[in-house]
């Protein structure tokens, strides 16, 4: 492996960004499949199928979660890496599938006697191929994302999904079978894999020699995960024993149009960000401005998502499905809401990982759970599916709260200054959200092309406001070191290349 030679903040900072915007990049197109499919396969299937389909998505989410090694964050941290470590890495991985598909097995028939529908034992079997075999990506990808080069993850991403999104929708189109949501992940992942060894070339071998120093860093991800997989898929599953499996259907589709954001955002800036916080070591200095330029671009860019999201979901869903699809926007609305403060400390993990304290990863999670799970019940008993997203809310924002407690134990990044970093664009949100909303009465009432040159009007304006809100009060407060200047500086730069 080739490893970084030592270079400045700027240079660093440079390379972080570009290897955050290939993964990110890389994340919305995969992302961005993922709602052409949906959109396809709306028109095709019944709501009953998407409920179905949400349930078993639901389990072997929680199982890939749980089960999840992130090896490669072991790799990275290692100053010189041999074979016995990708051999480790890669027994590891093979047996983290091997375990996640024999728990799914075990699981899928008592499941499908649970919520009393037999379809659901074959589909969870399928579903749980393809986690089992993402386990086994090539140990040697680890090599790019140590020297922050992520066009090849990119590669990797993109054309496994492209794969799977064709599989997909000629599936759907033949045989107009619930079958079609499932073979999309399974073989954008097979497809993901193979591509791996292409372009990470490894031999596989199995040897579990440096068990012990992936443990001392994997020990404390196990229940970290766990704490994590049940706090976001514990609303799909608790619905699942309550309502009809039309309305999870509905319910289900808003959740993913809305988790598109910030598990977009989370997977594509957490590797670069551990790369990057790897190689600022113990500097305090350094760590707290890189710490504060993430979390203040990703806070920045994904409430003005959020927003668009929050204000337009009744015309977009009227535009973008059939009318029997029109019941989830109050859905996606109440959910884009709920949604904003999860945007909060997304960086804390990588910051952790880096650090090694595997252990803060596990106890933010633990506290996030205990206080997820319970406003999620309490909601449902007062107020229903409505009730069920506002405990959503409260709990991502309880998380937040706690994730800033953590921040300042590894940075020494006050509370303080951690809140004036998210006072521009919460601001920004207030302001796009009172345009956006006079917009949405005048254009509501329209159809057809109306509606779609409205909505293309609502989104720019509030977009703009939201963005000018965002300048002008950086400006305002002396133009500081921030995403701003970064965004400025690029844009000078490209200028002047020209």
């Amino acid at each position: 492996m080739t490893d970084l030679p030592p270079e400045g903040g700027k240079t660093l900072g440079r390379r972080t960004l570009a290897g955050s915007i290939w993964m990110l990049f890389a994340r919305l197109v995969v992302r961005g499949s993922d709602f052409i499919v949906l959109l396809v396969l709306a028109r095709l299937l019944r709501p009953e199928d998407f409920g179905l389909v949400t349930i078993a998505m639901a389990i072997v989410t929680i199982l890939d979660v749980v089960t999840d090694l992130p090896l490669t964050t072991p790799l990275v941290r290692l100053d010189k890496v041999e074979d016995r470590h990708f051999n480790t890495a890669f027994t590891l991985g093979l047996l983290r599938g091997t375990v996640l598909f024999a728990i799914v097995a075990l699981l899928a028939y008592p499941v499908a006697a649970f919520y009393d529908d037999p379809r659901l034992a074959p589909l969870l079997l399928v579903l749980g191929i393809g986690p089992a075999v993402r386990a086994m990506m090539s140990p040697k990808m680890s090599a790019f994302f140590k020297s922050l080069l992520f066009r090849q993850a990119f590669i990797m991403d993109v054309g496994g999904k492209s794969l799977g999104v064709v599989a997909a929708i000629t599936f759907g189109l033949l045989t107009q079978s619930y079958w079609a949501l499932a073979v999309s992940p399974l073989v954008t992942r097979v497809s993901a894999v193979s591509l791996s060894y292409w372009l990470a070339p490894y031999r596989p071998r199995l040897s579990l020699s440096e068990f012990r120093y992936f443990w001392a860093f994997l020990g404390w991800m196990f229940p970290a995960q766990f704490t994590v997989a049940i706090g976001w898929q514990f609303d799909r599953l608790f619905l699942g024993t309550f309502i009809p499996t039309a309305t999870l259907g509905l319910y289900g589709v808003a959740a993913n149009l809305t988790g598109i954001v910030e598990q977009s955002v989370r997977t594509s800036v957490n590797a670069p960000l551990v790369s990057s916080f790897v190689i600022a070591g113990k500097d305090r200095d350094r760590l707290r401005r890189g710490y504060t330029l993430a979390d203040t671009a990703i806070l920045t860019m994904g409430l003005l998502a959020y927003l668009l999201t929050a204000v337009f979901a009744e015309p977009f869903v009227a535009l973008a499905f059939s009318s029997e699809w029109q019941a989830a926007a109050p859905f996606l609305q109440l959910l884009a809401i709920a949604m904003m403060p999860a945007l909060v400390r997304i960086p804390f993990r990588a910051l952790a990982m880096a650090a090694g304290r595997t252990d803060l990863v596990f106890f933010v999670a633990a506290l996030a759970l205990a206080i997820r799970v319970p406003a999620i019940a309490f909601g449902f008993a007062f107020a229903g599916i409505e009730g069920v997203i506002a405990g959503i809310g409260f709990g991502n924002l309880a998380n937040a709260v706690i994730a800033m407690v953590f921040v300042r134990t590894l940075t020494g990044m006050s509370a303080a200054a951690q809140l004036r970093s998210m006072l521009r664009p919460v601001v920004a949100t207030l302001v796009g959200a009172g345009i956006g909303w006079t917009i949405l009465r005048l254009i509501v009432p329209s159809e057809g092309l109306a509606l779609f040159g409205g909505l293309l009007f609502g989104t720019l304006a509030v977009s703009l406001a939201y963005l000018g809100t965002v300048f002008l009060l950086w400006r305002l407060a002396g133009s500081p070191a921030g995403i701003e200047k970064k965004a400025i500086g690029l844009v000078a730069d490209r200028l002047r290349r020209r």
